[in-house]
Formats: C-alpha cells, structure tokens, sequence
C-alpha cells in the first residue's frame, strides 16, 4: 500500500506540472491585460505610465520566459502577490481556503448520508412506487441546472420566506453571538450552498448504488447466505451493500472535481468566502498570480481526492491489492 501511494504521488508530479502549463498558456490567451483594470477607468493614465506597469509586472517578456520564473518561485512555495491589492496570494488563498473545504466536506457528506441509503431502499423496493418517485428524483436532479436551482433557493426561502440567508458564511452580528448562536448561524448560512452543491451528486450517486445493489443482490453468494438463514437486513448491509459500493467509491473520487469547479459558480451566486470565488474574482481583473495560485490548489486538491478514492477501495473491498 505504501509504495503504491508513493508512486501515485510521484505520477501525480507531472500531472499538475501540465495542469499549470496548460493553465498558464491558456490564461495569457484570454484578451486584455490585468494592467487594464487598473488603468482603463482612469483617464489621467498615460501611455508611458501604463508601459511601466507592465514592465513592472514582467508583462513584457514572453509567456514561456514568465511561466519559467512562476515555476522557479513555486518551486519555493511561493505563489507571487496579486496584482490588485499587492497582498501574497498563499495569505489570500490561506483566508478562503477553510470556507470551500467546509462547503466540499458537508455536501460530500450529505451525498454519502442521504444517496447511499435511497439507493439501497429503491433497490429492495424495486418496481414500488417508492422506487418510481426516487426515478422522478434522479430525473429532475440530472435536469433541472443547479444555477437556476440556486436562484430559486435564494428567492423561496431567503427572499420570500425570509427563513435563510443568502449571501456570506456569518451575520454582521457573529462576533456577538455565543458557540452554539455561532455554529448556527453558520449553519444556516451553508444550507442552501451545501444542498445545491450536492443536489446532482444526490441524483446521480443514488442511480448508480441503485444499480449495483440489483446486480450484486442476484449472485450466487447472496443466495449463499439467504439460504443460511442470515436476516435479510444483514444480508443486504452486510454481504451486498459493501461490494456494491465499489463502483460507487470511484464516482466519488471523479465527483470532487466538480465539486471544486462547480465552487466558482455557487460561490459567486451565494456571495460565499471560498476559493471559488476568490478564483472567479481573479479571472474577472485578470490576477495572473492568483488564477495561477487557485488552479495549483484546486489540481492538487482534485488529485488528493482520486487518490484517496482509490485507496478506498481497500477498506471497501479488502481483496483488493495494490501493488
């Protein structure tokens, strides 16, 4: 297990090394400079001062030449400083990081807590109209965009209910509060960022423990051990539900991308402090080191999360070996 994670980390060293050479190449693509955003809306800028700006920033030399230099000082951990407000970008990075993981971990635990078990359920209730309304989930879960789920959220239960917040992850009052106030002001803050983030994966993980268990529940083994005697509830937890996962456990790990990326659309809508947003912000006034920053952490991140569904794989299904 340990040489085979090793050298998983080691195939993942170039990975990311593409990963930031195909962001960084395609960054400079995109039109406009970042020193626009700073002097476009200032007619006092002269032409001469707008040239010193991009010598300033290193704008002037070829993409290869500037994408060499990033890498040097990654190399050092060192992720440059933004070029809108002059801060390190591993500081802006270190601020909004904590918000997107805790955004990522409910929704993925919400996954988990509520997909797997409507999957058992439609499964051992196959044909029953309570599989056929969970089919109507799945159905409006793959079809309905999630964006235009999210604006009808905010509008529902934060505008017209007034129930929810929609913006933020604190009130302007969370210093005031006591532990318990806080955690649930932060609590109702993510609801509606942790549901729509985890409304596809719902659908879809559901679907696919749906149609595992009906294979697995069909073998010989399981008939094995109905005819032992064994109680159907530890017959389909115990012997069925732990080899359909398998499949499952890999959906998980291709899922956290999505996760990550779909960050940048519902943090920008809820007005969240996460990575996404910072990244999207970025992208907006063409922060080079930030995109370059974010998209670093966000590759690493999605590797991390591969590597640890594949390692799963060993808890689940203890026959498996790596080698």
């Amino acid at each position: 297990m340990l040489s085979y994670t090793l050298k998983r980390l080691g195939f993942s060293i170039p990975i990311l090394f593409g990963i930031t050479l195909i962001t960084f190449g395609v960054m400079h693509l995109a039109p406009g400079r970042p020193t626009d955003a700073l002097t476009d809306m200032n007619v006092k800028v002269t032409a001469q001062a707008r040239q010193r700006l991009v010598t300033l920033y290193g704008l002037d030399k070829p993409w290869t030449v500037q994408y060499g230099e990033w890498l040097k000082r990654l190399a050092r951990l060192d992720f440059g400083r933004s070029f809108r407000d002059n801060r390190p970008v591993i500081s802006k990075i270190a601020e909004r990081l904590p918000a997107t993981l805790l955004l990522n971990v409910c929704s993925l635990g919400l996954v988990l807590l509520i997909a797997i078990p409507l999957g058992v359920l439609s499964a051992v209730r196959r044909d029953s109209w309570v599989d056929k309304t969970l089919t109507v989930f799945v159905f409006a879960g793959y079809s309905v965009p999630t964006f235009w789920l999210a604006l009808l959220l905010m509008i529902g239960f934060g505008i017209k209910l007034g129930w929810l917040p929609i913006s933020g992850l604190h009130s302007l009052n969370f210093e005031e509060l006591s532990r318990i106030g806080q955690w649930a002001d932060m609590a109702r803050h993510l609801a509606l960022p942790v549901f729509v983030t985890a409304f596809t994966g719902l659908a879809g993980i559901s679907r696919y423990v749906r149609n595992e268990m009906l294979e697995v529940v069909h073998q010989d083994y399981i008939r094995a051990a109905r005819a032992r005697g064994l109680s159907e509830t530890r017959v389909i937890f115990k012997h069925a539900l732990g080899n359909a996962l398998i499949p499952v456990v890999t959906l998980l790990g291709l899922s956290l991308p999505d996760m990550i990326g779909g960050g940048f659309i519902f943090e920008t809508i809820f007005a969240y402090p996460g990575m996404g947003r910072l990244g999207y912000e970025a992208v907006m006034s063409r922060d080079y080191p930030v995109i370059m920053g974010v998209g670093v952490i966000a590759a690493a991140l999605t590797l991390l999360g591969n590597l640890i569904a594949d390692l799963t794989y060993a808890w689940v299904d203890p026959r498996v070996r790596y080698q």
